[in-house]
């Protein structure tokens, strides 16, 4: 997985390898994933101020009661800031499992070796160690192989 700064720092580097790997819908993905981070830390720094916000009203409002003084103002202040935090994380988490998904589906950047092809099929064989065997026999998948050997019964197992 590429790093969110990384990503931040050289968008045209992760657009041209999506270029290179021909995932074009992916592309869209660079500018928005730009967009939520940059919203997510705004409301990231949000959600700090309302917390020291709180913390300093807290003291506040135990000095007042020290010298005796009315807090009535200061509590009704202090009563607000719960809520607007509570709304603001909720859009902060909302922001990083946006931000996470695009992040666990963007690819790794491709070695400069890596040729650019359609497919798999304009690949390059660079070299090929020993001989190629043919097996004498037919090749079976798993689930065929399972079964010819009495390992297991899918169907019994489907039921």
């Amino acid at each position: 997985m590429l790093d969110i700064k990384f990503i931040r720092e050289n968008p045209s580097i992760v657009k041209k390898d999506l270029k290179k790997r021909n995932d074009l819908e992916k592309f869209k993905w660079i500018d928005d994933l730009l967009k939520k981070d940059e919203q997510y830390r705004k409301l990231l720094k949000k959600e700090e101020e309302l917390r020291h916000k709180r913390n300093v009203i807290t003291r506040e409002i135990n000095e007042l009661k020290k010298e005796g003084k009315d807090i009535k103002e200061k509590i009704k202040e202090a009563k607000e800031l719960p809520d607007k935090v509570r709304e603001v994380s909720s859009k902060v988490e909302e922001l990083r499992n946006k931000i996470i998904y695009y992040m666990m589906r963007i690819p790794n950047i491709l070695h400069g070796s890596v040729p650019v092809g359609k497919d798999d099929s304009d690949n390059k064989t660079l070299r090929k160690w020993g001989d190629i065997k043919k097996p004498n026999f037919d090749l079976k998948d798993h689930g065929s192989l399972i079964e010819s050997l009495n390992l297991g019964n899918f169907d019994d197992a489907s039921k």
